[in-house]
């Protein structure tokens, strides 16, 4: 089975392209002549986008008591080029993928938005590299889009392995039952959609490739860790998976440890991650 999925991957069928404006978007910010003005120019394009951004500017989570913004001029210069990008990530990549039946989509991306929000909130605390950082958000976010994957290429085997599993029951990891029925789990699978498909950055891909592991042998914490320890996090607090196996995956000491981070601390970031959800929320039920 593995080799038929890997093969199907390859043939890339029916597997969304990476969206266009996300990709004239990253190239236009990795232009070391980009200023604000050029970035506006080219969101103003999409019109439904450009509301959008505006609307999420003035959120709660984003406009943390400052005046509203009424263009997108304004909307980047408060938030920044980069965190615009993640805004324009979460708007328009949800939407690139087709509706699936055999789980709840609306509760998938707000567990991977969750994750991603957190990545990025832990990447900006615990690592000086701004490399990690800016790629921190669409890494925690992608970390689960193998299993979009595999919805795509087998879809009817995928939502047989879900019933005839009993995954929600199960006291296996899903990707242990995901190598053992298929041969490749949504980690690896996505992590090569993430590379060969979209193309993205090693370091973005390499960040969701082993996101159920935040233990820290040795050396430093890099973006693995702090995607896995976001996607933890996520499901400790109720911003869960709606795959999910008995299998409990808590943040680990060592992490935290490592991290130094406080009791107070985590719960900001996830109050924080919550306000962010609800304005994503009221915005695509409106």
């Amino acid at each position: 089975m593995r080799d038929k999925i890997l093969n199907l991957l390859d043939q890339k069928g029916e597997l969304p392209p990476f969206p266009k404006v996300l990709l004239d978007l990253q190239e236009l910010i990795n232009d070391p002549d980009c200023d604000v003005d050029d970035v506006r120019r080219l969101i103003q394009i999409d019109m439904a986008l450009t509301g959008k951004l505006i609307t999420l500017s003035n959120s709660a989570f984003f406009r943390m008591g400052r005046e509203k913004t009424g263009t997108v001029e304004e909307a980047i210069i408060r938030l920044g080029v980069n965190q615009v990008l993640d805004l324009c990530y979460c708007l328009e990549i949800p939407k690139s993928f087709k509706k699936i039946k055999s789980f709840d989509q609306t509760q998938f991306w707000q567990h991977s938005l969750a994750s991603g929000y957190l990545s990025r909130m832990f990447s900006e605390k615990l690592v000086d590299d701004q490399n990690i950082v800016n790629a921190s958000f669409m890494s925690g976010m992608m970390h689960d889009v193998g299993i979009l994957v595999f919805n795509y290429l087998i879809p009817k085997e995928y939502n047989n392995f879900l019933i005839a599993k009993d995954i929600s029951n199960s006291d296996q990891p899903v990707e242990t039952l995901e190598k053992a029925t298929f041969g490749v789990d949504h980690q690896e699978l996505g992590a090569m959609f993430l590379e060969k498909h979209w193309e993205l950055p090693k370091i973005l891909v390499g960040g969701a490739t082993d996101h159920h592991k935040d233990y820290i042998s040795s050396g430093s914490i890099n973006l693995s860790h702090i995607v896995s320890a976001s996607n933890k996090l996520a499901n400790e607090n109720n911003i869960s998976h709606p795959i999910m196996s008995q299998h409990k995956e808590e943040l680990s000491e060592d992490f935290i440890t490592k991290a130094n981070l406080s009791s107070n601390e985590i719960e900001g970031f996830i109050e924080k991650t919550k306000i962010g959800l609800l304005a994503f929320d009221s915005m695509n039920n409106t």
